[in-house]
């Protein structure tokens, strides 16, 4: 018995739109949070950990927000929030780490 193959959906530039619309939104969201969150935290501990824990905060946040609007970035929809913050904060200690 062979399975049916969906057919792949064509994209209508609505969609197109509305997911331009969101990457921009989460990019910016991400950026500004970073940097508030960093100089927040900055008076509390040394630059180098301030700058980790924002990024991954900010990412957490952005992905939880954007999961609640229902449009979870397109590469990453099963990925939890606290793993994409995890993943980016450790990926920023190490990459400032390495490049001192």
């Amino acid at each position: 018995m062979a399975r049916r193959r969906k057919a792949k959906a064509k994209w209508k530039a609505t969609d197109v739109l509305r997911r331009a619309f969101f990457f921009v939104l989460g990019s910016l969201l991400v950026g500004f949070l970073a940097v508030f969150l960093e100089q927040t935290l900055h008076v509390y501990l040394p630059r180098h950990f301030a700058v980790s824990l924002a990024v991954g905060i900010a990412v957490a946040a952005t992905f939880w927000l954007l999961g609640l609007l229902k449009h979870p970035p397109m590469f990453l929809k099963n990925v939890h929030p606290v793993a994409a913050g995890v993943c980016a904060g450790l990926g920023v200690h190490i990459a400032r780490f390495w490049l001192r």
